[in-house]
């Protein structure tokens, strides 16, 4: 049998538009892969020239999902453009965190159930659990139908019947709207906030919306107790977030899962039982954790799929997020440990901690559709499209261009971020203990489980921490700083923070007369799903996507190019958010940058 190539065009249930092509030799195995964004990226041309003022409010705009992160790091840049950043009242800091939290948990609920979610709906399972294969009996057939009940997306149709949709999925879209409502109380309107500008907040709240938004919050708190863990949240971060050690966090996690099974006599894996959410993919996503350690009778194996063979072409990054809001001013850097979520760089090759530092942050151009093929540092970064239309070529090999997208690098790596990142560079506890226990088995640290089992555990660490936030915004202190526009003179500032998908940073600098010179973004689908750099290294994604077998299970029963849930699983496993890493521009002229002079 000859190599198969398949194309996923575009990958659905993500952020904007993806493509995915994959090389699968003749047993069901990918060998190669490429990650492309086939939409062409001009935001930072629409800021050329315009007020560095309105950034925050622009460039909020790039994406509907996390908005307030963009708002958030361009108010950083600014921030540091203006001098301020040392100055910015607490109240502000307090607001802005969160606003962010409840962003966090509403993006996470939405990936983890509405896009994420239906994949562990895909036929495919109840073929590997209800078939002839594995013969798994009545606990097959349990088991997917806790998969189908819950994690089922809309108009979903099997075999010519309707599915109802999930419980789950169901519910996550209504807490979604709940947090959304949370944020509009301080920021003004979701998305697009309109309240977060350098210097502050332009929000006052007051006492009673300060406890609507803590009242909003309790009631998100129940559908997380009655759908998605099955311990309280406290207990849950005593023992693992705040855990003595990784291997107490572990054992405490894996000793609850043994428990549940334990009385799960009768294949009874309901809600009801003990099985929430989180203990369920725990238990059933993992070969290791639920066929090794726990002894279930089969898993998804969800990992064995993403994982990274080659650990020194790897890293994982974190720009760090959550201003200590308990004092005034920050430092716009973002050194270890100034934080909440801390700041620094993991490398996958030896998995120990070491402090970020930002000059080691480069873009390349050389497999992308842009012109100046020498990669370069953000803030001397340019976004020149090609002008020979007849190269736009989707379909181009890896040593040519092929994505809209750039390749991020860190000191010559590729880098990894999202939440499985934030959580290794944080040393957290439980997922620093599974990274270890993956290693030692054998297996790759980082892949689809340890990826949606961190973002999972991130709503808990971040649940917990929210009401801090709101306690410490005092109504009868002031919200902002004024800005002395003259800093903003042939100045520059960098933002440093954290989208719900990983490291988000603006660069910006100003001419002499204080309008923008130059403004570049580099956002979290950059660095996960970015093409091949100069030296053709690729990217995470398409790293993590070889040696797949490309129907997840080991391919069970024969490998199917016609439904490459690997492919599904992995791409989606990083929450691409494509919309961030590409845009349009006005080619026509219209709406050139005007020569105007700020004060």
């Amino acid at each position: 049998m000859r190599m198969v190539r398949i194309t996923v065009d575009p990958l659905t249930r993500i952020e904007g538009h993806m493509r995915v092509s994959a090389e699968v030799d003749a047993n069901g195995i990918i060998t190669s892969a490429q990650s492309g964004g086939t939409l062409f990226r001009g935001f930072e041309r629409m800021l050329q020239g315009k007020d560095p003022r309105d950034a925050s409010l622009h460039i909020s705009r790039i994406c509907g999902v996390c908005p307030i992160s963009q708002s958030i790091t361009s108010t950083n840049a600014l921030e540091e453009l203006y001098q301020v950043s040392d100055r910015v009242p607490q109240n502000a800091l307090a607001v802005r965190n969160f606003i962010q939290a409840s962003n966090f948990m509403a993006s996470h609920a939405t990936h983890i159930y509405v896009l994420f979610g239906p994949d562990l709906a895909n036929p495919r399972y109840r073929d590997v659990l209800t078939g002839s294969t594995l013969r798994l009996g009545a606990t097959g057939d349990a088991l997917w139908k806790e998969l189908l009940g819950r994690f089922a997306p809309i108009s979903y149709r099997m075999n010519g019947q309707d599915i109802p949709a999930g419980t789950s999925y169901l519910g996550a879209i209504t807490e979604k709207k709940r947090l959304h409502e949370a944020i509009t109380l301080f920021a003004g309107r979701m998305p697009h906030p309109a309240s977060i500008a350098p210097g502050g907040v332009t929000c006052t709240p007051d006492l009673g919306e300060i406890t609507k938004a803590a009242a909003l919050y309790l009631k998100v708190m129940e559908f997380v107790q009655n759908y998605t863990l099955g311990v309280p949240l406290n207990t849950w971060i005593e023992n693992t977030a705040q855990a003595r050690s990784p291997q107490a966090a572990v054992k405490f996690v894996t000793d609850h899962l043994a428990s549940i099974v334990d009385r799960s006599t009768g294949n009874n894996f309901s809600r009801e039982n003990g099985w929430k959410d989180v203990e369920l993919f725990a238990a059933f996503g993992s070969e290791l954790v639920g066929e090794k350690i726990l002894g279930l009778p089969a898993s998804l194996k969800l990992d064995k799929l993403g994982g990274y063979s080659d650990p020194s072409k790897i890293c994982f990054l974190s720009y760090g997020a959550f201003y200590d809001s308990t004092k005034d001013g920050y430092n716009p850097s973002s050194p270890a440990g100034e934080r909440f979520m801390t700041s620094g760089v993991v490398r996958a090759s030896n998995m120990r901690y070491e402090n970020l530092d930002a000059s080691k942050i480069t873009e390349s151009v050389a497999r992308a559709f842009y012109e100046d093929e020498a990669p370069k540092h953000p803030y001397e970064g340019t976004t020149v499209p090609i002008a020979d239309a007849d190269k736009i070529n989707f379909e181009a090999p890896q040593t040519e261009k092929y994505t809209w997208l750039k390749a991020p690098r860190y000191d010559g790596n590729a880098a990894e971020v999202g939440p499985l990142a934030r959580m290794l560079v944080a040393q957290d506890p439980l997922i620093t203990g599974l990274a270890q226990a993956f290693a030692e088995n054998g297996m790759s640290p980082a892949n689809v489980y340890t990826r949606m089992l961190a973002r999972m555990h991130e709503v808990a660490v971040i649940a917990h921490k929210i009401t801090d936030f709101l306690d410490d915004i005092d109504p009868a202190k002031r919200f902002a700083e004024p800005l002395d526009m003259r800093a903003g003179r042939n100045s520059r500032g960098a933002g440093l923070w954290e989208a719900p998908r990983g490291a988000l940073g603006h660069w910006i600098t100003t001419n002499r007369s204080g309008k923008i010179q130059n403004f570049q973004a580099v956002v979290p689908s950059t660095w996960n799903l970015g093409p091949r750099d100069e030296n053709g290294i690729p990217c995470p994604v398409e790293q993590a996507l070889v040696g797949n077998a490309v129907s997840g299970c080991d391919n069970i029963g024969g490998a199917d190019f016609t439904n490459p849930v690997a492919i599904f699983h992995v791409g989606r496993s990083y929450d691409p958010c494509m919309a961030c890493a590409v845009h349009t521009i006005d080619a026509t002229g219209k709406n050139a940058p005007r020569d105007y002079e700020l004060l």
